[in-house]
């Protein structure tokens, strides 16, 4: 456990980011701070960018080139922002990169950052990076300034809230998301006109919206092996860590790195008694989608090609060779579609040999080899040369600060496996569902007995005692 107030963890910040590049060679610890002195002061501390080299080089070596970018408030003492770039696993899930500790979100501030990223990750082809975020404007300033070749995703979820504020209702949603979805040009333009026959003026707002080339997966280039709309990556990352948000700056870098620590532990070890060529994820996207594939029917033209029917006269062709599909959702996400896996199944094989490597079991195993490395205790901290920081200046932070994201309407309110039970209570007086005897209406006489002179009440046996419970089970995603 880290000692110290708040105001004394920053004036060991140095020592820390030392002890850091000690044990994990090769990492980034930059800190900035105030060039002003004031008498007799010392310099107040602004920023620290950490980049930990296992991290660093499990996603340069085994990742996707798709990096999640998003921000949230720390709750401690000296209030300020935590910058976050994450990475998705050969299982789809997060894979932390790089964070940072900013006084505000900004422009300015996310420029620092990707600066910093871009030196770490070595970003020479810019064209093959993806990035994807909720369309902050500083940032989105900030990209185009020092990663302005990347192709930027905007989360869908983010301008569907601001889609719904004006054109409410499920039909709405559904065909926003539908646009979304379209995975090639034609289908992205059937989809604007049935939102165009539907309401024009919800058509407008999205003819108006950003370009296409940033939230549908038509316009995504292929090279990614990603097809994601939303930024979860980033949000399930912040939701992991609220605890340490809370904590002066050492204790909550500690708690991050020693969570991150054992959370690679739990999952490598997971992965290596999991029975799989791929992880649980990816293996539930598959079965899904041979659910739907009996839905297809492929004829084979001897080669290497199937073309494949479907509901309402849709068709597909598939090339086996080449791992692709006209509908081009398999190119682009490296995982085979429904009309693919029907020419699978009809030549007998498992779906999951069509995989692209990135999904691979293996490779899951080898990026989670990238362990940290345990630090030694405060007291043996080497000893730094820099000058002891002040805190930071206190500064407003825009917007209202939380700890989780806000939720909107749409979402569910309940998540993980949860039984609610719901009881009927019964009148022990007229046996009646839905009050008590406090509140009952009955009349009674004179010697407190039921009145029986209007008309009678079915009693109930046992009805204090009687209880109906209603059990309702929310949904579980993996």
């Amino acid at each position: 456990m880290i000692k110290g107030s708040a105001e004394q963890q920053y004036k060991r910040i140095w020592e820390y980011c030392v002890e850091i590049k000690k044990t994990h060679e090769g990492s980034t610890m930059e800190v900035m701070f105030t060039p002003f002195r004031g008498p007799g002061g010392n310099p107040k501390f602004m920023r620290l960018y950490c980049c930990l080299e296992p991290l660093k080089k499990g996603f340069k070596d085994d990742l996707r080139p798709l990096i999640a970018l998003d921000e949230c408030h720390l709750k401690g003492t000296y209030r300020g922002q935590l910058l976050t770039a994450i990475a998705a696993d050969p299982n789809n899930g997060w894979w932390p990169i790089a964070w940072a500790v900013v006084e505000r979100e900004a422009t300015e501030q996310w420029a620092w950052f990707l600066k910093y990223l871009n030196d770490d990750l070595e970003i020479e082809n810019q064209f093959h990076y993806t990035f994807i975020s909720d369309q902050q404007k500083g940032l989105d300033r900030a990209l185009a300034e020092v990663l302005p070749n990347c192709e930027h995703r905007y989360c869908v979820q983010h301008m569907y809230r601001n889609f719904k504020k004006k054109y409410p209702g499920l039909p709405l949603k559904d065909r926003l998301w539908s646009i979304a979805n379209s995975t090639t040009e034609e289908l992205y333009n059937k989809a604007m006109a049935e939102l165009k026959d539907f309401d024009n003026e919800a058509y407008q707002w999205v003819k108006n919206a950003p370009a296409p080339r940033h939230w549908c997966k038509a316009f995504f280039p292929t090279h990614t092996k990603s097809d994601m709309l939303v930024n979860n990556l980033c949000e399930s990352f912040n939701a992991h860590i609220l605890e340490a948000r809370d904590q002066p700056i050492i204790t909550m870098l500690e708690m991050i790195r020693e969570y991150l620590m054992d959370r690679i532990r739990k999952r490598k070890s997971a992965m290596e008694r999991y029975d799989s060529p791929t992880g649980p994820l990816i293996n539930e996207i598959i079965e899904n989608r041979v659910k739907i594939a009996s839905q297809w029917m492929p004829i084979w033209n001897t080669m290497h090609g199937y073309q494949v029917k479907g509901p309402r006269g849709a068709q597909f062709a598939v090339d086996m060779e080449k791992k692709n599909c006209s509908c081009k959702l398999w190119e682009g996400s490296g995982i085979p579609c429904c009309h693919a896996i029907a020419a699978i199944l009809l030549r007998n094989e498992d779906p999951r040999q069509y995989l692209n490597v990135c999904y691979s079991r293996g490779l899951f195993l080898k990026l989670y080899e990238n362990v940290l490395q345990l630090i030694s205790g405060e007291d043996h901290w080497p000893p730094s040369t820099m000058p002891e920081l002040e805190p930071p200046v206190s500064v407003t932070q825009p917007g209202r600060p939380r700890k989780a994201r806000r939720r909107d309407t749409t979402e569910g309110k309940n998540h993980g496996r949860r039984l609610r039970r719901r009881v009927i209570i019964h009148c022990r007086k007229c046996g009646e569902a839905g009050h008590n005897v406090a509140t009952c209406k009955q009349p009674t006489n004179e010697q407190g007995q039921q009145d029986t002179s209007t008309e009678p009440v079915t009693q109930q046996p046992n009805a204090r005692r009687r209880r109906q419970t209603v059990s309702t089970t929310n949904n579980v995603h993996f």
